[in-house]
């Protein structure tokens, strides 16, 4: 079967659908309440309940309890990865093609239930309707494509010749055993793909999710459990990174690990998890993403394209545009219609069908926004700049005129705030990005076909776009789009949605037989 992405607004929008897909999702907005207000176990093959507890609530109010979870302890994370290490072979003996079938089924399963797990997203990360879906979506998409690669790639296994008369040689790709995952609060679909690699390959996963998407999360490894992976395999432990990460990533059974978030927290990850000996280690740890917008752009498309993505999801994306560097020939006229469409971008309840910034994440993000702008110049502010007088975390959409704070144009952020700054020359920007310790998605408005290519030539940066509308430097699909981090942003050089992925969770084995 061909890969196709599931784009489910796209293609309802298409059919003349669009009113039958704002009434799915508020029926779904209603019948996902009955998950909440429950407690929910560890699932270590058994449902596992710990002595302490985490609380989630939802961003929207900042007072719906999404639910109780688990704070996994020593003794539950130590027993899930003997589980999870001395049961990885039976899992891949398998087989690839059975594998396969199972993801195949997973997704399936999952597309049928998509708008019940976009509303649970929506409450629970605070994501507008179009966002949650579209993370549904991609979800679905990696178990897919991963699914396909697999099959296509015959399992990574490849006949090698003859070195020596009488001896056939193959390379035999095989898994390492046992994968932790650790994932972020901001794409589901990120949790989904950080588990699909390692998994689909044949070794075994136990997930610890982001404590502010553990419903998701859970309700993720349920429905692979009941597409057919066994309970040994794929393991769900809810936790802090702190406590329960750490058991785990420095644990000798585990083989390797599966990370995305902060970069403070990823050195860390990966200094002490191979400090005994080496070990895999794939993380991707965002971004400081910057458009350039040159004087020869069609300023329109430029100011949307920016907006678009700076706030899309209030800014908490590792793709988010949150510096943007503009020729100072056009720069006030682009501040001016930056700001003004920008306006049109509306920060309220991501379940109303209007919005489109929603709340962040949680409290200290709340808090971390208000301490950055208390130490901005009022006049630097050309948007924004407060915290929305309502119930839950809302902070205001927020453009800052020329700051010229390190702490601002070259920190990742993870808030509604762009910075914008004018430059003399796309050679100047260029430089300028290439300074920068991050490097994993940007972009360029330009007409001229030149700039495009030298930015394209020149830039260090992995995932880039030109004259993307819809998001300049975000939005990256499944397949066509691998999603990957140099410098800072990553360590493998390798992109999820890629055909590349998934070899880094296997190891190759050289056979030879001597033929009688």
């Amino acid at each position: 079967m061909p890969f196709d992405n599931e784009n489910t607004y796209i293609k309802m929008v298409e059919k003349h659908q669009e009113t039958e897909f704002h009434k799915k999702y508020e029926e779904a907005l209603k019948l996902v309440t009955k998950y909440f207000e429950m407690e929910y176990p560890n699932l270590v093959v058994e449902k596992i309940y710990e002595k302490d507890k985490l609380e989630h609530v939802s961003p929207l109010d900042g007072k719906t309890k999404v639910g109780t979870f688990q704070m996994s302890s020593k003794e539950t994370s130590e027993k899930a990865a003997k589980i999870a290490s001395e049961n990885y072979r039976k899992w891949f003996n398998i087989g690839y093609v059975e594998r396969s079938r199972i993801f195949l089924k997973a997704a399936d399963i999952l597309s049928q239930r998509k708008f019940e797990f976009s509303a649970i997203l929506s409450y629970e990360n605070g994501k507008n309707r179009y966002e949650a879906m579209g993370d549904v979506d991609e979800a679905i998409d990696f178990m897919r494509y991963y699914a396909l690669q697999l099959i296509e790639n015959e399992g990574f296994i490849k006949f090698t010749g003859t070195a020596y008369y009488g001896e056939d040689s193959k390379s035999v790709m095989k898994p390492y055993g046992l994968f932790l995952v650790v994932a972020p609060f901001n794409f589901f679909s990120i949790t989904v793909g950080m588990t699909s690699g390692p998994l689909i390959v044949g070794n075994s996963v136990i997930l610890k999710p982001s404590s502010d998407i553990p419903l998701s999360s859970y309700k993720f490894v349920e429905l692979m459990h009941e597409a057919g992976v066994p309970k040994e395999n794929l393991i769900y432990l809810s936790g802090s990174g702190g406590r329960v990460g750490r058991t785990l990533y420095t644990n000798e059974l585990v083989e390797g690990v599966v990370f995305t978030g902060s970069r403070e927290i990823g050195m860390k990850i990966f200094r002490e998890a191979q400090e005994k000996r080496p070990k895999v280690m794939v993380t991707e740890m965002g971004g400081k993403d910057t458009i350039i917008v040159t004087s020869k752009c069609d300023i329109d498309k430029a100011a949307e394209g920016v907006a678009r993505s700076a706030f899309g999801y209030s800014g908490q994306k590792c793709s988010a545009c949150s510096l943007a560097l503009i020729d100072e020939k056009i720069y006030d006229e682009f501040k001016e219609k930056l700001v003004a469409f920008s306006k049109k971008l509306s920060v309220d309840d991501p379940r109303k069908k209007d919005t489109f910034t929603g709340p962040v994440i949680n409290k200290e993000a709340y808090d971390k926004f208000i301490n950055i702008m208390s130490t901005v110049k009022k006049e630097k502010i050309l948007l924004g700049g407060d915290v929305k007088k309502m119930d839950g975390f809302y902070a205001e959409n927020t453009i800052l005129d020329n700051v010229e704070d390190p702490n601002i144009e070259r920190v990742e952020l993870f808030l509604p705030i762009l910075a914008i700054k004018p430059m003399k020359s796309l050679e100047e920007s260029v430089k300028f990005v290439n300074s920068m310790d991050y490097g994993l998605t940007g972009g360029i408005f330009s007409e001229d076909k030149n700039e495009i290519d030298y930015y394209f030539e020149n830039i260090d940066v992995g995932v880039i776009y030109a004259n993307r509308r819809r998001g300049g430097s975000t939005g990256a699909m499944v397949g066509s789009q691998p999603f990957v981090g140099w410098k800072m942003s990553g360590t493998t050089g390798k992109g999820t949605g890629s055909f590349y992925y998934l070899q880094q969770f296997l190891r190759e084995q050289a056979q030879t037989i001597v033929r009688a």
